[in-house]
């Protein structure tokens, strides 16, 4: 058929004179769109183009491929001040081999385990405990907390060992948390004196025991330092200049190799 013949690319696709980028026709109709005056009608064809040729790449915005995903509930306890926290939230990741995951996460705090100033997150635990009032089974009925708190962090974790049912993992965290005290009283949004808020930057190392409940659903419980890197900072509350503490954390994840 002459020029207008198709023609069949080694994938097997047909590529048509009107769509193949190097043809005199395409670039003749590419020239008079771009030269109209409409600069709306440009931006359009423009970004139509480079739509265009990304799908025909079949190109995602990072070019690499993943050994493996993972997606989770996380909790964790630990002293935040004078008061020892519970902070549930959840993460998502990649295995990048066999032994490293990378992933973000994030967390908010859901109440009080305790509001002894002289309690660490051990003595909180075991005093939840002594009282079947507040605890029953995996369920804890917290104390409700005078402020907000949440963090989000990027996550690394090494699995020092996997068995084939339990395993030992080292994981670290740097993140920033923002916490948030008293109410804001006003119409307009704007800050009154009693409502005070700040971020700080921390960062956590731990371990960890992981149980493999199947090959793809997993738990683990483990334990970590948790280190503030803006502590004692004057503008904070009182009683919240430093947020350094163990913590105590459970997480409990799906995996897709």
């Amino acid at each position: 058929m002459g020029s207008a013949a198709q023609t069949t690319n080694p994938e097997g696709c047909h590529n048509f004179p009107l769509f193949n980028f190097n043809s005199i026709s395409y670039s003749k109709l590419l020239n008079y769109l771009l030269l109209r005056k409409n600069k709306i009608f440009r931006i359009i064809v423009i970004i139509y183009i480079c739509t265009f040729k990304y799908s025909l790449a079949q190109a995602a915005i990072f070019d690499v491929e993943a050994h493996g995903v993972y997606g989770g509930f996380w909790r964790d306890l630990y002293k935040f001040g004078p008061v020892v926290i519970d902070t549930v939230g959840g993460d998502l990741g990649v295995f990048i081999d066999n032994d490293i995951k990378v992933g973000f996460s994030f967390a908010t705090v859901v109440g009080l385990i305790s509001g002894n100033q002289e309690d660490d997150v051990f003595d909180a635990v075991n005093g939840s405990y002594g009282r079947p009032d507040r605890y029953s089974g995996g369920l804890n009925a917290l104390e409700p907390a005078d402020f907000s708190y949440s963090t989000a962090a990027l996550k690394l974790e090494y699995i020092l060992y996997d068995g084939s049912t339990f395993g030992w993992s080292t994981t670290g965290n740097f993140g920033q948390g923002v916490f948030g005290q008293g109410k804001i009283n006003n119409a307009s949004g704007l800050e009154k004196e009693e409502y005070k808020s700040f971020s700080h930057t921390y960062a956590s190392l731990g371990l960890a025991i992981i149980i493999k409940i199947t090959n793809n659903f997993r738990m683990s419980f483990g334990i970590s330092n948790r280190k503030d890197l803006e502590a004692n900072d004057k503008s904070r509350p009182e009683g919240f200049e430093n947020f350094e503490a163990v913590t105590i954390y459970n997480h409990v994840y799906m995996v897709k190799f």
